[in-house]
């Protein structure tokens, strides 16, 4: 609006109409409305300053009053703030009283009616005004980001244009038609010279305009100007959002902060029409600022990465394509930083969705064709799992991301209970290797999100990952395969054709992948190619096998002689190397730091003397160390000191709950104990089942309460608090049962574990509503008659070893025999365990019912519930 307002003071000090009027002047105003005159004046940290135009110059014998001739710069009729002074100080039609406009050089035969030209009093006879073009400038100024404009005519001597035709006015004797009305000014107005108190007056009336009447900046210098009964013809146009950039400053010299005027006539019309901006940030114009502020901050950036406006219900459209950028680590962390901000921005104070997250979502994630190591990785995945940013494609190809950067790249893809993406491309990393495959798989195994449940389809596809490379190809990426599918307890597609159809991002041919129930294969592996003489993978099968699956390596043992009678079972290994050790913790076995009891004399027992001890530690009431039995079954071992340092704990080096079961990770050696403290650090696979209280509302979901741990050495519990530590659990409800006495309801839930929080999964599932059962501390303090103990079991633990092998280790709940008895005690009556999955079978005993008889089948519509996000 810059023109609009300078044409209408210039209008009013020349004695002529305001600024539609003034248009007229222009060969073609309509289409130098918004190109020519927005570059006459520019604003600046110094003011209103107007920029030099090559105006052309009017031709020879021309009266003082006809348009500039086109001059050869190519500035033809463009209008510059010293060529309308000069015209109206030589304009010898300048009477006392009125001024009389000039007709343009374009004009229409007398009496003849045009669409372009309708009918309308000239100032010359046989001149008729193209009007469509003045309104039609008029219109091209309201851009959605202007202000809007004031609907009041002006009070006193000036008259405003209004949008209806003028009526003609009967011109004196003599054939002259007389100006229209809106063209006529305040009467007797001195002619107005381009002085300096004239220019004073101008940038006065021009900082009233824009909201900041008090002040005017003059050569740099600040002075006040007094506009006299003139200012009050003037309306102030609604408040304005201070520009980016300009300092706003009181008339002391020191900042201040930007005040609105009080509401005038009209304001409140022109703020009903203002756009909405495209964000709902707390401070609508602070939030623009900034993001304005930080696409100049990075000029080459801001193209690439867009946000759309937030729709009502839907998630953020992002457009993030940084391929061929020429970014390293560090400067892919500078992108991250300054990305940050620009999510941030968006973000409302104090609110937001569900959770107090705010959702995004991208068609593609590009930084392919980079130098992209593990640590612009790690940032990367850091940045779009803070902020909860979804994709359909996710490409890093063309970079030199190891197994490490794999490991980051799968706690993205699994930090939700929704598919953070469809579709990974790591085509042409160099380092990679089928060990960060390996855990890539391992990590999708299992996970509430996948394989992706598509709607389109009503089927589950499995995510489309293009990982071509030197080291995985042929039979070496075979390999990985065979030992990643049978380890891991999942399927692999390598592209099926059924027909015309070809597995695509969208659908999966395979036989085992065409049912609407889960099923557990987790990846379209593209371009991956089997042997000829090579066995073929493992057919798909049901998602929720691998829980009830034999114990294999971990079933329990037999108790030594001597003991009739254990209290406990006795720990077992499952895993086992020559630094490390995945030792299976029964329940009833204490992980507390330094504890008591521990005889550093055991380690020299014979063999015969050290599994008698290991029965009295089985057989006593109060939960024995499990240092104990690490010194019992290591110590012997001159290679393995970790476990004859009490230092270091024997070796342990995270821990579990005494009634809770499962694997830890534990060093034989002060080598491996370091080693695996790193692997905490970085990120464990941490996978757990535990049987709830009630039903749930879906088959998934999330939660995201904050936990504070501090109260916990006092009352050996935490608490969910806002001011604690994020943390976040991912849960899938397995299956349903019944109490065949209480008629009561449980769920048998697996939890994925993307924080590792003290009592974070007995704290979230209380949260929620659903406490675990026999959970004295935070349930209601009943243990029921067919559980004998608190019922969460780790299932599987994941970590890289020393030579960088991806190790994922897996104990089915037939591990935990007393967990495994507790289950076959309720009735099943619905979940995905219904189908194929092999829980144990139902003892019906009073209820006259086959045992293993199916009961029902939970209903198609809550098989594919939404996701439920807390």
């Amino acid at each position: 609006c810059a023109p609009l307002c300078f044409f209408r003071l210039r209008a009013e000090q020349a004695g002529a109409g305001p600024c539609a009027a003034a248009l007229r002047v222009c060969a073609c105003a309509q289409a130098r409305a918004r190109f020519a005159f927005p570059k006459m004046l520019r604003v600046g940290a110094g003011g209103v300053q107007r920029v030099p135009i090559s105006a052309g110059t009017r031709a020879a014998g021309a009266p003082p009053g006809a348009p500039p001739t086109p001059s050869a710069g190519g500035g033809a009729g463009v209008l510059s703030f010293r060529s309308v002074m000069a015209e109206k100080t030589q304009d010898s039609s300048l009477a006392g009283d009125e001024v009389t406009l000039r007709p343009t050089a374009k004009a229409y035969p007398t009496g003849k009616a045009s669409a372009k030209a309708p009918a309308r009093t000239a100032a010359t006879p046989g001149v008729k005004f193209e009007e469509e073009s003045e309104f039609q400038a008029d219109d091209d100024w309201e851009e959605p980001q202007a202000a809007p404009k004031a609907k009041a005519k002006a009070k006193g001597t000036v008259a405003l244009v209004n949008r209806a035709k003028a009526p003609p006015t009967p011109g004196p004797k003599g054939g002259k038609a007389a100006p229209p009305r809106a063209a006529v000014a305040k009467a007797k107005a001195p002619a107005a010279e381009e002085s300096d108190d004239w220019v004073k007056q101008f940038e006065a009336k021009w900082a009233q305009v824009m909201g900041d009447a008090s002040d005017s900046l003059n050569d740099g210098g600040e002075a006040e100007v007094d506009g006299g009964a003139e200012d009050a013809a003037w309306e102030e146009p609604p408040a304005k959002r201070p520009r980016p950039g300009l300092p706003q400053q009181s008339k002391a010299g020191g900042p201040r902060s930007p005040t609105k005027p009080p509401p005038k006539a009209g304001a409140a019309v022109a703020a009903q029409k203002r756009p909405a901006p495209s964000s709902t940030p707390s401070a609508p114009g602070d939030a623009m600022d900034v993001i304005a502020a930080l696409n100049e901050e990075r000029p080459e950036w801001a193209p690439r990465c867009t946000v759309e406006a937030a729709r009502p219900g839907q998630p953020q459209r992002l457009t993030i394509l940084m391929a061929e950028a020429s970014l390293g680590d560090t400067g892919l962390a500078h992108w991250c930083s300054w990305f940050d901000r620009r999510l941030s921005a968006e973000r409302p104070a104090g609110q937001g969705p569900a959770g107090g997250r705010i959702r995004y979502k991208a068609s593609s994630i590009d930084f392919s064709e980079n130098q992209i190591s593990v640590t612009g990785v790690k940032a990367l995945c850091n940045l779009l799992e803070k902020h909860s940013v979804r994709c359909e494609v996710l490409r890093l190809s063309g970079n030199i991301i190891g197994n490490e950067g794999m490991r980051c790249i799968a706690k993205y893809l699994t930090c939700s209970s929704q598919a953070m993406a469809t579709e990974l491309h790591l085509s042409r990393n160099t380092k990679m290797t089928g060990e960060g495959v390996k855990w890539l798989l391992g990590c999708l195994a299992m996970h509430p999100a996948y394989p992706v449940w598509s709607s389109e389809t009503q089927r589950y596809v499995p995510l489309w990952i293009r990982a071509e490379n030197q080291r995985v190809k042929g039979e070496a990426g075979y390999s990985v395969l065979e030992d990643a599918c049978k380890g891991l307890s999942c399927s692999v597609c390598l592209g099926e054709t059924n027909g015309d159809i070809k597995c695509n991002p969208r659908v999966c041919v395979n036989v085992g992948c065409c049912d609407e129930l889960k099923h557990n294969c987790v990846a379209h592996l593209c371009s991956w190619e089997a042997p000829e003489d090579a066995a073929p993978l493992p057919n798909p099968a049901a998602h929720a096998r691998p829980i009830f699956a034999h114990a294999g390596r971990g079933a329990p043992r037999a108790p030594p002689s001597g003991v009739d009678a254990p209290t406990r079972d006795e720990p077992r290994l499952i895993y086992e190397d020559d630094d490390l050790a995945v030792v299976l913790k029964p329940s009833g076995w204490s992980c507390l730091p330094q504890p008591k009891g521990v005889n550093s004399a055991w380690a020299k027992m014979n063999p015969l003397m050290r599994r008698r001890q290991v029965g009295e530690l089985m057989a006593q009431e109060a939960a024995p160390p499990l240092q104990a039995w690490l010194l019992l079954h290591f110590g012997s071992d001159p290679n393995c000191d970790a476990a004859r340092d009490q230092a270091s704990d024997r070796g342990i080096a995270h821990r579990l709950d005494v009634e809770a079961s499962g694997p830890l990770l534990v060093g034989k050696t002060l080598r491996g104990f370091e080693h695996a403290r790193k692997q905490i650090a970085a990120g464990l696979l941490k996978d757990y089942l535990a049987l709830v209280h009630g039903s749930f509302p879906a088959e998934r979901g999330e939660c995201h309460a904050p936990i504070d741990t501090s109260p916990y050495l006092e009352t050996k519990r935490v608490r969910v608090d806002g001011a604690g530590q994020a943390a976040t659990t991912v849960w899938e409800a397995i299956a349903e049962y019944e109490s065949p006495d209480r008629r009561e309801r449980y769920t048998l839930v697996h939890c994925r574990m993307v924080t590792l929080r003290t009592h974070q999964l007995r704290a979230h599932m209380q949260h929620l509503g659903h406490p675990l059962v026999g959970d004295t501390l935070y349930g209601d303090g009943e243990v029921p008659a067919f559980c004998p103990r608190l019922f969460m079991h780790k299932y599987r633990i994941g970590f890289f070893n020393l030579q960088g092998q991806a190790c994922l280790e897996a104990c089915s709940l037939q591990t935990v025999p007393d967990l495994w008895k507790a289950l076959g005690r309720l009735r099943k009556v619905g979940g995905m365990a219904m189908m194929g999955a092999a829980p144990p079978a139902y003892d019906a005993g009073a209820l006259g019912l086959a045992a293993g008889q199916q009961l029902g089948r939970m209903p198609a519509c809550r098989q594919h519930a939404a996701p439920l996000a807390l």
